[in-house]
């Protein structure tokens, strides 16, 4: 099971993936990829919680589909 990681981290991780930073609000980062659903991360401390890392490491996982 992740454990807690540094936003930056996570961000890379996304934008590796193809995802895009597209607006913050408050603690809540937005990204966004063309054609997949929004990633919406809250960070706290600089930290971003178990059970988002484990979405984020998810999403990073996935193979885009031709459809």
């Amino acid at each position: 099971m992740p454990s807690e990681m540094r936003f930056a981290d996570v961000r890379a991780i996304l934008e590796r993936a193809g995802y895009q930073l597209v607006r913050v609000r408050g603690s809540h980062h937005v990204f966004e990829k063309a054609g997949q659903q929004i990633c919406i991360i809250p960070v706290h401390r600089g930290k971003v919680k178990p059970a988002y890392v484990r979405q984020i490491l998810k999403l990073a996982a996935e193979e885009p589909t031709d459809e």
